[in-house]
Protein backbone atom coordinates (compact mmCIF):
# COMPACT_ATOMS: atom_id res chain seq x y z
CA UNK A 1 0.00 0.00 0.00
CA UNK A 2 1.73 3.20 -0.96
CA UNK A 3 1.65 6.09 0.82
CA UNK A 4 1.29 9.92 -0.11
CA UNK A 5 3.76 11.86 1.77
CA UNK A 6 1.59 14.97 3.22
CA UNK A 7 4.52 17.11 4.57
CA UNK A 8 7.83 17.23 4.64
CA UNK A 9 10.03 19.57 7.03
CA UNK A 10 13.83 20.02 6.08
CA UNK A 11 16.37 22.92 6.58
CA UNK A 12 16.53 25.57 3.72
CA UNK A 13 18.32 28.76 3.82
CA UNK A 14 16.20 31.98 2.43
CA UNK A 15 17.57 35.43 2.13
CA UNK A 16 15.06 38.03 3.81
CA UNK A 17 15.59 41.92 3.57
CA UNK A 18 16.21 43.18 7.54
CA UNK A 19 15.51 46.08 9.15
CA UNK A 20 17.26 47.16 11.67
CA UNK A 21 15.99 49.88 14.68
CA UNK A 22 18.41 52.38 15.88
CA UNK A 23 15.57 53.95 18.08
CA UNK A 24 12.41 52.95 20.02
CA UNK A 25 10.52 55.76 19.12
CA UNK A 26 7.58 54.68 16.72
CA UNK A 27 6.65 58.23 15.16
CA UNK A 28 10.87 58.40 13.93
CA UNK A 29 10.78 54.60 12.68
CA UNK A 30 7.06 55.58 10.80
CA UNK A 31 8.78 58.87 9.62
CA UNK A 32 12.06 56.79 8.52
CA UNK A 33 10.14 54.03 6.75
CA UNK A 34 7.53 56.70 5.03
CA UNK A 35 11.09 58.05 3.47
CA UNK A 36 12.65 55.25 2.45
CA UNK A 37 9.54 53.05 0.78
CA UNK A 38 8.39 55.96 -0.54
CA UNK A 39 11.65 55.76 -3.09
CA UNK A 40 10.43 52.58 -4.57
CA UNK A 41 6.97 51.60 -3.58
CA UNK A 42 7.48 48.74 -6.17
CA UNK A 43 10.63 47.28 -4.45
CA UNK A 44 9.21 47.07 -1.03
CA UNK A 45 5.68 46.07 -1.23
CA UNK A 46 4.83 42.40 0.56
CA UNK A 47 8.52 42.45 1.26
CA UNK A 48 9.11 39.93 4.22
CA UNK A 49 11.72 41.69 6.78
CA UNK A 50 13.61 40.46 9.73
CA UNK A 51 13.36 42.69 12.86
CA UNK A 52 16.69 43.57 14.03
CA UNK A 53 16.57 44.65 17.61
CA UNK A 54 20.53 44.31 18.33
CA UNK A 55 20.54 48.06 19.22
CA UNK A 56 17.72 47.99 21.59
CA UNK A 57 19.01 45.53 23.14
CA UNK A 58 22.28 47.10 23.35
CA UNK A 59 20.58 50.07 25.30
CA UNK A 60 18.48 48.23 27.29
CA UNK A 61 15.45 50.18 25.49
CA UNK A 62 12.11 48.77 25.20
CA UNK A 63 9.50 49.18 22.73
CA UNK A 64 5.84 49.08 21.80
CA UNK A 65 5.76 45.82 20.05
CA UNK A 66 2.47 46.02 18.82
CA UNK A 67 2.69 49.01 17.81
CA UNK A 68 5.88 48.85 15.49
CA UNK A 69 4.37 45.69 14.03
CA UNK A 70 1.37 47.72 13.01
CA UNK A 71 4.12 50.82 11.82
CA UNK A 72 6.15 48.63 9.84
CA UNK A 73 2.82 46.55 7.97
CA UNK A 74 1.33 49.85 7.12
CA UNK A 75 4.17 50.57 4.71
CA UNK A 76 3.41 47.25 3.25
CA UNK A 77 5.90 45.74 4.51
CA UNK A 78 5.60 42.07 5.74
CA UNK A 79 7.29 41.53 9.39
CA UNK A 80 8.22 37.63 9.64
CA UNK A 81 10.85 37.03 12.51
CA UNK A 82 12.71 39.36 15.25
CA UNK A 83 16.46 39.08 15.37
CA UNK A 84 17.36 39.05 19.22
CA UNK A 85 20.37 37.61 21.55
CA UNK A 86 18.11 37.10 24.63
CA UNK A 87 14.82 35.38 23.36
CA UNK A 88 13.26 36.43 27.23
CA UNK A 89 13.82 39.62 27.71
CA UNK A 90 10.84 41.93 28.26
CA UNK A 91 12.06 43.49 24.84
CA UNK A 92 12.01 40.41 23.00
CA UNK A 93 8.56 39.29 24.79
CA UNK A 94 6.69 42.67 23.30
CA UNK A 95 7.26 41.33 19.62
CA UNK A 96 4.37 39.21 18.64
CA UNK A 97 5.59 37.42 16.39
CA UNK A 98 8.52 34.56 16.02
CA UNK A 99 12.49 35.44 17.16
CA UNK A 100 15.54 34.12 16.14
CA UNK A 101 19.08 34.55 17.56
CA UNK A 102 20.73 37.60 16.24
CA UNK A 103 23.81 36.09 17.25
CA UNK A 104 23.75 33.34 13.95
CA UNK A 105 23.12 36.75 11.41
CA UNK A 106 26.28 37.58 9.17
CA UNK A 107 27.49 40.70 9.69
CA UNK A 108 26.87 41.47 6.10
CA UNK A 109 23.19 40.60 5.62
CA UNK A 110 21.62 43.97 6.39
CA UNK A 111 22.38 46.68 3.54
CA UNK A 112 21.45 50.03 2.82
CA UNK A 113 19.03 50.34 -0.63
CA UNK A 114 20.54 53.12 -2.69
CA UNK A 115 19.42 54.86 -5.87
CA UNK A 116 21.55 55.80 -8.73
CA UNK A 117 19.99 57.16 -12.28
CA UNK A 118 23.88 58.01 -13.01
CA UNK A 119 25.56 57.46 -16.61
CA UNK A 120 27.37 53.70 -17.35
CA UNK A 121 30.96 53.71 -16.60
CA UNK A 122 33.22 54.47 -19.71
CA UNK A 123 35.64 52.05 -18.06
CA UNK A 124 33.75 48.83 -16.69
CA UNK A 125 35.52 45.64 -16.54
CA UNK A 126 34.68 43.22 -18.57
CA UNK A 127 31.65 40.11 -17.51
CA UNK A 128 33.35 37.55 -15.55
CA UNK A 129 31.31 35.09 -13.40
CA UNK A 130 32.20 35.98 -9.85
CA UNK A 131 30.74 32.72 -8.13
CA UNK A 132 33.35 30.13 -6.86
CA UNK A 133 30.68 27.21 -7.16
CA UNK A 134 29.44 25.22 -10.29
CA UNK A 135 26.49 27.11 -12.19
CA UNK A 136 22.99 25.76 -10.95
CA UNK A 137 20.93 25.49 -13.61
CA UNK A 138 16.90 26.05 -13.00
CA UNK A 139 14.07 25.07 -14.88
CA UNK A 140 11.30 26.90 -13.73
CA UNK A 141 7.80 25.36 -13.76
CA UNK A 142 6.15 28.69 -12.51
CA UNK A 143 6.80 32.60 -13.45
CA UNK A 144 5.61 33.07 -9.94
CA UNK A 145 8.96 31.50 -8.03
CA UNK A 146 11.48 32.82 -5.85
CA UNK A 147 15.37 31.33 -5.99
CA UNK A 148 17.41 31.96 -3.61
CA UNK A 149 20.85 30.01 -4.61
CA UNK A 150 24.56 30.02 -3.66
CA UNK A 151 25.58 28.82 -6.89
CA UNK A 152 25.73 31.06 -9.89
CA UNK A 153 22.02 30.85 -10.93
CA UNK A 154 21.56 30.21 -14.67
CA UNK A 155 17.46 29.99 -15.42
CA UNK A 156 15.79 29.28 -19.48
CA UNK A 157 12.14 30.33 -18.16
CA UNK A 158 10.53 33.39 -18.15
CA UNK A 159 10.38 34.18 -14.34
CA UNK A 160 8.85 36.45 -11.88
CA UNK A 161 11.42 37.18 -9.40
CA UNK A 162 14.89 35.47 -8.28
CA UNK A 163 17.52 36.79 -5.82
CA UNK A 164 20.73 34.92 -6.18
CA UNK A 165 24.06 35.56 -3.81
CA UNK A 166 26.22 35.55 -7.10
CA UNK A 167 25.42 36.09 -10.81
CA UNK A 168 22.25 35.64 -12.73
CA UNK A 169 22.17 34.77 -16.18
CA UNK A 170 18.29 34.61 -17.44
CA UNK A 171 18.30 32.59 -20.89
CA UNK A 172 14.62 34.15 -21.67
CA UNK A 173 12.79 37.57 -20.59
CA UNK A 174 13.68 39.05 -17.17
CA UNK A 175 10.54 40.45 -15.95
CA UNK A 176 9.30 41.34 -12.23
CA UNK A 177 12.16 41.57 -10.29
CA UNK A 178 15.69 39.97 -9.74
CA UNK A 179 18.61 40.50 -7.22
CA UNK A 180 21.68 39.60 -7.47
CA UNK A 181 24.72 39.57 -4.71
CA UNK A 182 22.27 39.80 -2.18
CA UNK A 183 24.84 38.93 0.61
CA UNK A 184 26.90 41.97 -0.31
CA UNK A 185 29.31 40.56 -3.08
CA UNK A 186 29.42 43.92 -5.32
CA UNK A 187 31.17 41.89 -8.08
CA UNK A 188 28.11 40.18 -8.95
CA UNK A 189 26.26 41.12 -12.27
CA UNK A 190 22.71 40.19 -14.16
CA UNK A 191 22.93 38.86 -17.57
CA UNK A 192 19.27 38.33 -19.38
CA UNK A 193 18.21 38.03 -23.45
CA UNK A 194 15.08 40.22 -22.96
CA UNK A 195 15.39 43.03 -20.43
CA UNK A 196 11.92 44.00 -19.06
CA UNK A 197 12.23 44.20 -15.61
CA UNK A 198 10.39 46.21 -13.01
CA UNK A 199 13.60 46.07 -10.74
CA UNK A 200 16.87 45.38 -10.75
CA UNK A 201 19.57 44.85 -7.99
CA UNK A 202 22.98 44.23 -7.19
CA UNK A 203 23.94 44.19 -3.95
CA UNK A 204 21.54 46.18 -2.34
CA UNK A 205 21.78 48.98 -5.35
CA UNK A 206 18.75 48.96 -7.32
CA UNK A 207 16.90 50.24 -10.34
CA UNK A 208 13.37 50.53 -11.47
CA UNK A 209 11.71 49.90 -14.33
CA UNK A 210 11.11 53.89 -15.47
CA UNK A 211 15.00 54.04 -14.74
CA UNK A 212 16.28 51.60 -17.42
CA UNK A 213 17.24 52.73 -20.80
CA UNK A 214 14.80 52.88 -23.27
CA UNK A 215 17.07 51.42 -25.62
CA UNK A 216 17.80 48.12 -23.63
CA UNK A 217 14.30 47.59 -22.64
CA UNK A 218 13.28 44.60 -24.26
CA UNK A 219 17.05 43.50 -25.58
CA UNK A 220 19.88 41.51 -24.05
CA UNK A 221 21.48 43.14 -21.64
CA UNK A 222 24.12 43.05 -18.38
CA UNK A 223 23.69 44.71 -15.25
CA UNK A 224 26.62 45.59 -12.67
CA UNK A 225 27.70 47.65 -10.13
CA UNK A 226 31.11 50.08 -10.35
CA UNK A 227 31.63 52.62 -7.68
CA UNK A 228 28.47 52.23 -5.82
CA UNK A 229 26.65 52.47 -9.19
CA UNK A 230 24.75 50.46 -11.17
CA UNK A 231 25.07 50.46 -14.73
CA UNK A 232 23.79 48.79 -17.50
CA UNK A 233 24.88 47.85 -21.27
CA UNK A 234 23.62 45.86 -24.16
CA UNK A 235 25.22 42.15 -24.44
Amino acid sequence: MSHTKGVEIKGSMYTFMSLKLHTADIATINAALADKVQQAPAFFKDTPVVIDLAVLEENEESIDGKALIDCIRSHALQPIVASVSNKTSPLARSIAIPLVDGGASRSNASREVGVDAGKPAENAKPATDTGASKPELVSMASREIEYVVKSPTLINKPVRRVIADNNIHIYGPLRGRALCGVSGNTQTRIFCQSLEAELVSVAGNYRMLETIPEELRGKPAQIWLDNDRLHMEPL
